[in-house]
């Protein structure tokens, strides 16, 4: 055989061995593939209902749903598995994140939406997990829990009125806000997003310190029910941002409509609760210290939520007879939301509220 022709042999001779070397890569590739198919629609069940850990804690979100609560507010907590592949809880007990306390039944479960008895403590967790504190509107009745999210059975809301401020903040506001700390009054303050611009950085931040419910009443107290839907959104969104820089990014909780006037639409388009007022004391019109101390003191009855305006000295001066008078006369000055809670109401995004009166002071 010539030197050509053997040439030629070992070329065929090599492809053949790399082509066969080939179909050997190709056939184990596949199975590979198949092997790690298998496995992963073996495992993937598992790692869904374990789930990845995405909230504060592992508790914002659950592997599975607490069962609701009966509807008179009755039941004992339900046990929830974290999220978390690995517990974020070293030890069963309390624990404690960016939102709230919580508690761990083991390593990997933990305690949400309904009653429970820790310690001789009686405890009522959210659906979230968290302990409940303050006010708490719970199966159509009102329950009070300490800073520890202890129940106080004996807590009385039968004294509570919500003295609300519309129009401000204005110079007069700060005064306000003395008697409100010397007195440990709250109040609600639906706010206008023009007089946030000039005083909102002095007022607001003391206002949520000291416990107050921040409402928007619009940016400049337009007629809404004369107004487009843009506009009224703009109205809205507008004092909202502008409240936001005073009050740790948050926008206000509640609304009260300008002049009172609203709809359903206006309704949906405020998408917090609303709230309108039970005792006008027209301070707006008589500007006058001893008319508004009348108006109140001499009209208010227990659940009332009363109308004045911060943005009048003589309401203000007015107000530092008032309050002292309501706390010594027994009334627990209050917010709106604290109002409703006490007295069993779960407020909703779209509706109006007036007086929150026992039915048995409403019938008579």
């Amino acid at each position: 055989m010539d030197r050509e022709s053997l040439r030629k042999k070992r070329r065929r001779m090599r492809r053949r061995r790399i082509l066969k070397n080939a179909a050997r890569i190709s056939v184990s590739v596949v199975v590979g593939l198949l092997l790690i198919t298998g496995v992963w629609q073996l495992l993937s069940p598992r790692m869904e209902k374990k789930g990845t850990s995405s909230g504060k804690g592992g508790v914002v979100q659950t592997v599975q749903a607490a069962a609701p609560e009966k509807e008179d507010g009755s039941g004992q907590a339900g046990v929830v598995k974290l999220t978390s592949v690995v517990p974020t809880n070293e030890t069963p007990g309390w624990q404690y994140d960016a939102t709230g306390w919580w508690y761990a039944t083991s390593q990997e479960t933990y305690y949400s939406n309904g009653w429970i008895d820790i310690d001789g403590s009686e405890y009522h967790f959210n659906k979230y997990g968290y302990i409940d504190t303050g006010w708490k509107a719970i199966g159509g009745k009102g329950y009070f829990f300490d800073e520890k999210g202890v129940y106080q059975p004996d807590r009385d809301a039968s004294m509570m009125i919500a003295m609300t401020f519309d129009d401000g903040p204005s110079s007069y506001t700060s005064e306000l806000l003395d008697v409100l700390e010397e007195t440990g009054a709250k109040a609600t303050f639906f706010m206008q997003g023009c007089n946030v611009e000039q005083y909102g950085v002095d007022n607001i931040p003391r206002m949520a310190a000291l416990g107050c419910d921040i409402g928007n009443h619009s940016y400049d107290h337009p007629n809404m029910l004369e107004s487009s839907q843009e506009s009224v959104n703009a109205q809205f969104t507008k004092t909202d941002q502008l409240i936001a820089q005073y009050n740790n990014g948050q926008p206000a909780s509640v609304v009260r409509f300008p002049y009172g006037n609203y709809n359903d639409e206006l309704l949906q388009i405020a998408a917090r609760p609303c709230f309108m007022w039970d005792v006008d004391t027209l301070d707006w019109k008589t500007k006058d210290v001893q008319s508004n101390i009348s108006a109140v003191l001499d009209h208010v009855e227990p659940g009332d939520i009363v109308l004045m305006h911060d943005i009048y000295q003589a309401t203000v001066e007015s107000c530092k007879t008032i309050i002292p008078e309501l706390i010594s006369r027994g009334y627990e000055l209050v917010t709106v939301r604290t109002l409703a809670a006490a007295n069993g109401i779960e407020l909703q995004n779209g509706q109006n509220y007036y007086n929150f009166r026992t039915q048995t002071q409403q019938e008579e």
